[in-house]
C-alpha cells in the first residue's frame, strides 16, 4: 500500500511539473492529476509492453528511438481517456513523456532520500 501511495504521489508531482512547463498540456485540478497518474500507471503496465513487443523490428532499426514514439502514444492515450485533461498534439505528448521520465526520476530520488 505504501508503494502504491508513493507511486501516485511521485507521478502526480511529476505530471503537475510537466503541465506547468509545457503550454500544450491542460490538467483541470488535483483530482484529475491523481486520476491521470493512476491511468498512466495502468497503461504503462498493460498497453506499453504490448506496443513495445509489436514495434520491436522498427525499434531495432531505429536503435531504440521508436520507444519515444511509443511513450508519446501511451501518454497521449492517457490524456485522451481522462475528462479534464488535454494535450494539444502528438509532438507535445512525446516531449511531455520525455520530460515526465526525467522529472519522475528526480522526484523519486528526492522522496527516497538518495
Amino acid at each position: 500500500m505504501k508503494k502504491l501511495l508513493a507511486f501516485i504521489i511521485t507521478n502526480s508531482i511529476s505530471l503537475f511539473l510537466v503541465s506547468s512547463l509545457l503550454s500544450g498540456i491542460y490538467i483541470k485540478d488535483v483530482k484529475t492529476i491523481v486520476l491521470l497518474s493512476l491511468i498512466l500507471g495502468l497503461l504503462n503496465a498493460t498497453v506499453k509492453p504490448i506496443l513495445k513487443f509489436l514495434s520491436l523490428p522498427i525499434n531495432i532499426l531505429s536503435l531504440g528511438l521508436f520507444t519515444l514514439i511509443v511513450n508519446g502514444f501511451v501518454f497521449n492515450l492517457a490524456f485522451s481517456l481522462i475528462p479534464g485533461a488535454g494535450i494539444s498534439n502528438f509532438f507535445t505528448a512525446v516531449i511531455a513523456s520525455i520530460l515526465f521520465g526525467i522529472i519522475n526520476g528526480f522526484v523519486e530520488s528526492i522522496l527516497n532520500g538518495k
